[in-house]
């Protein structure tokens, strides 16, 4: 069954669900994550490629027989996201990822969505390589986790290039910003060094969660000798870096 609501301004989702943080700073809590369809990345590793396309409809939270049409107000999502998270007298709300796909590639439809959902926070989860996205998206966020995309996964020579345009511009300071970089067994050193010597030299102290790849189709799993050489890339640096999985998976939850 099809719910119609009405609405001007919109834009594609894939889907709203509540869970567990499986990743970064917010590891283990509960947080509403609205995912939005569409990225041009395109990472190797990538768990979500479903959600490169845009969904005709998108089901109600708990309920499989009802559906949302895309594209989708900012109202809508919110009701969603209250179906997912409901709350009361005696109950804290969650806070929301904004998640992808990419989310910076609906950057306006992202501004929309964080006021519309106030009181509750933001975080932003983003490849982070868009500087007019971010200028746009982040002073709406509490968090951002800024995934730190490497040449390799990503078969774009041009990833260290953006990312430093981003960190120069400042647009990340105004936010609690931590870092994530996904290693595979196919990952050069080198690559996760030269990282390093960026964060270093803009967020030296920011968390980094190295994250090792969940074994996916044809992606190398990472050896353990080769996960302690990428971290002394960044231990050397005197970053505040972590190792962790995505403990979702180990969970076995979404």
């Amino acid at each position: 069954m099809m719910v119609e609501f009405n609405g001007s301004t919109r834009g594609n989702v894939a889907e709203v669900f509540r869970s567990v943080q499986g990743e970064g700073l917010l590891l283990g809590r509960r947080q509403v994550f609205v995912r939005l369809a569409g990225c041009t990345v395109d990472c190797q590793y990538c768990d979500t490629a479903w959600a490169f396309n845009v969904p005709d409809a998108v089901r109600v939270p708990g309920d499989s027989d009802k559906f949302v049409p895309n594209p989708m107000t900012a109202e809508q999502v919110v009701e969603l996201v209250n179906v997912a998270d409901p709350h009361g007298d005696n109950f804290s709300v969650s806070s929301v990822s904004l998640t992808g796909g990419e989310p910076l590639e609906q950057a306006a439809f992202c501004v929309e969505l964080a006021q519309a959902l106030a009181p509750r926070h933001i975080m932003l989860e983003t490849a982070a390589l868009d500087v007019d996205g971010l200028t746009l998206v982040a002073p709406h966020c509490r968090w951002i986790a800024a995934d730190f995309k490497l040449p390799t996964p990503t078969g774009s020579p041009h990833v260290f290039d953006s990312h430093e345009r981003v960190f120069e511009s400042g647009v990340l300071n105004e936010s609690d910003v931590f870092f994530k970089i996904v290693v595979d067994g196919a990952t050069p050193v080198e690559e996760v060094g030269r990282a390093a010597d960026l964060l270093f030299r803009y967020f030296p102290h920011a968390p980094v969660f190295l994250q090792p790849v969940t074994p996916l189709g044809t992606i190398l799993a990472v050896s353990p000798a080769l996960l302690e050489s990428f971290l002394d890339q960044l231990a050397v640096r005197s970053l505040d870096a972590r190792v962790v999985p995505q403990v979702h998976k180990v969970l076995k939850v979404r």
